[in-house]
């Protein structure tokens, strides 16, 4: 995924998930495009329903006690 602020490469999360009820439940999560939208193919041709794509960029946060960047989605 690119980042448009500042135009680099970042890793993003690709989610699938089911609402049903008011919940959502996630079915499948990678951080390959390929691999999601092949899971949502398979899904939908079995199941004869569609799932929902949350896509979550990765964020780097700054820990104070250990003074180190961890990634995080």
């Amino acid at each position: 995924m690119l980042n448009i602020d500042t135009g680099e490469q970042i890793e993003a999360l690709y989610r699938m998930v089911e609402i049903k009820g008011g919940k959502k439940e996630v079915k499948f999560q990678t951080t390959d495009i390929n691999r999601a939208l092949k899971y949502h193919k398979w899904y939908v041709a079995r199941y004869k329903e569609g799932l929902l794509m949350e896509i979550l960029p990765e964020k780097k946060v700054y820990n104070l006690k250990e003074k180190k960047i961890e990634n995080t989605f």
